[in-house]
């Protein structure tokens, strides 16, 4: 059980993170040297972060049916 919750605790902050990606790259996105770069590292981020809530639902899944 303390492994789900961790994991769902994990799930919860990671989409705090992906509500607020774009807000916490606006510095980012400001600096013109970095110009095409940003939206590749929030498209990158973005599809991390998604990946990573994905495996973490896959193992709460498997351990809720053991």
């Amino acid at each position: 059980m303390q492994a789900i919750e961790k994991l769902e605790n994990s799930n919860q902050g990671i989409q705090v993170i992906l509500d607020h990606l774009a807000e916490q790259l606006s510095d980012i996105k400001q600096d013109p040297r970095l110009e095409g770069l940003v939206d590749d590292l929030e498209n990158l981020f973005h599809a991390y972060l998604k990946t990573w809530m994905k495996s973490n639902t896959d193992v709460i899944t498997m351990l809720k049916e053991q």
